[in-house]
């Protein structure tokens, strides 16, 4: 019998019309944690949103990169925050699978976080070195199987880096699994023929993809990619069940008060029926999100029972 996680869900619906009466209005600058270093693709969200935000409640938003432990130190954070708003994080799924793969967190992830809004989901693509011997994921594989144990993947975190082992196992290869701090570290290793391939957000990815110092090899997507039609998925090519579940999610420290939650929702919301927001997102490689707080809640509560499920498959422990 599957082990629920339980997470307090919040009455939201009534919450939405406290919201819809006032608004957020933060009393001083609001800082915005980026748990990854500057000039990723969670970095590039989080300006984004900081930047119309701020416009929006009058006080500047700060985003402060707090790089470190997959994500970990900077969600620390915001656990230990006051729960009013005045500091957010913005993290990628890893925040649902570093129970499993980190034996001791300075927090509680089912208890010390308020989900708000996922603002983005990213498309996921693996990218390869420019001297791989291989131009896709059926010839990446046909390599591996012939060189097993010779070729590597990268991550910068835990959400990244369950596509290199879901893919290895499917597929009845061996790959060598090389962790980095930042998206950026690796994919230039990945350009100097360093490690091998990788797996980013097109978000992230998209500049050295755009001029060719990284090659395309797939799409973790149902279909493909209208930015890159040309570039087919993992499903096309053989490969199931890789399909991108990745949100840029907005969360708060744990217990923060319902009205203040959907009125911080509805902001996010106002932000993303902007043109140029959803224009900036698609070419950042995303596209818009805004689902209200009770649905990523529960979209939140199956991620934590999914990675747990998939990382004890997969025969990963938590270290």
């Amino acid at each position: 019998m599957k082990r629920l996680v339980a997470l307090c869900v919040l009455p939201f619906a009534a919450a939405s019309a406290l919201a819809q009466a006032g608004a957020f209005h933060p009393t001083k600058p609001v800082t915005l944690v980026v748990p990854y270093s500057a000039g990723g693709g969670t970095d590039a969200v989080g300006r984004l949103f900081g930047k119309e935000l701020g416009e929006l409640w009058g006080q500047p938003v700060l985003v402060d990169n707090r790089t470190g432990a997959s994500g970990v130190i900077g969600s620390a954070v915001v656990a230990k925050a006051a729960p009013d708003g005045q500091t957010l994080l913005l993290s990628v799924a890893s925040i649902a699978i570093n129970p499993y793969l980190i034996a001791k967190l300075p927090y509680d992830t089912r208890t010390d976080f308020t989900p708000i809004t996922p603002v983005a989901r990213p498309v996921v693509v693996m990218v390869g070195s420019p001297t791989l011997k291989a131009n896709d994921i059926k010839s990446f594989v046909a390599l591996a199987k012939a060189e097993p144990g010779k070729h590597s993947f990268a991550s910068s975190e835990p959400s990244t880096r369950l596509y290199g082992e879901r893919l290895a196992k499917a597929s009845g290869i061996k790959l060598v699994h090389v962790p980095y701090k930042g998206a950026g570290q690796w994919m230039t290793d990945v350009v100097g023929s360093v490690v091998d391939t990788g797996f980013a957000s097109i978000t992230s990815a998209q500049p050295m993809m755009q001029d060719g110092r990284l090659k395309i090899l797939g799409i973790a997507s149902p279909q493909r990619s209208e930015m890159m039609t040309n570039v087919p998925t993992f499903g096309e090519q053989g490969v199931n069940d890789l399909e991108s579940k990745s949100w840029y999610g907005l969360f708060g420290p744990g217990h923060m008060a319902p009205a203040t939650v959907a009125a911080i929702h509805s902001d996010v919301v106002k932000v993303l029926a902007k043109p140029e927001v959803k224009a900036k997102l698609q070419s950042l490689g995303a596209e818009p999100g805004g689902e209200t707080p009770e649905a990523f809640t529960k979209r939140f509560q199956h991620d934590l029972v999914e990675y747990e499920e998939l990382t004890r498959e997969l025969g990963i422990q938590a270290q």
